[in-house]
């Protein structure tokens, strides 16, 4: 089997595509790479654990996850992954998602720092925290 390192790495939508562009803005190389390598652990994670994630969902979170580490969104009240899921939730809803959707890539977010994340309890977050160990 050949791994398609192209089409794994593609954003699955145009909002997607944007919090790539985001993270590309904001981040050093490096943090951009690590955040396409998160997505690529998680994205090929998912089917051996039989979880289906919402893939546009676990993108972004997964694009905007560290933005609380970088200079320009350090927040020096709240821990990084505070920041990082106001980030994303603005960024959200100004992509036009609901304030529940946009609520959620803040929690993915956050929860992307806890010891574990229960997959019963939020696919998404598992996933991404699993990807970021």
């Amino acid at each position: 089997m050949t791994l398609d390192v192209d089409a794994l790495l593609a954003p699955p939508s145009p909002v997607a595509a944007r919090a790539l562009d985001v993270v590309r803005a904001w981040s050093s190389p490096a943090l951009v790479n690590h955040c396409l390598r998160s997505w690529a652990w998680a994205s090929l994670l998912a089917p051996t654990i039989e979880l289906e994630p919402d893939r546009e969902l676990l993108f972004v979170a997964t694009m905007l996850h560290d933005l609380g580490v970088t200079p320009s969104f350090d927040a020096h009240a709240v821990p990084f992954e505070d920041a990082g899921g106001a980030v994303g939730s603005v960024f959200a809803l100004g992509a036009g998602w609901d304030a529940a959707r946009a609520r959620r890539v803040g929690e993915v977010i956050e929860r992307h720092m806890w010891t574990s994340v229960d997959p019963a309890l939020d696919v998404e977050g598992h996933l991404l925290e699993v990807a970021t160990s």
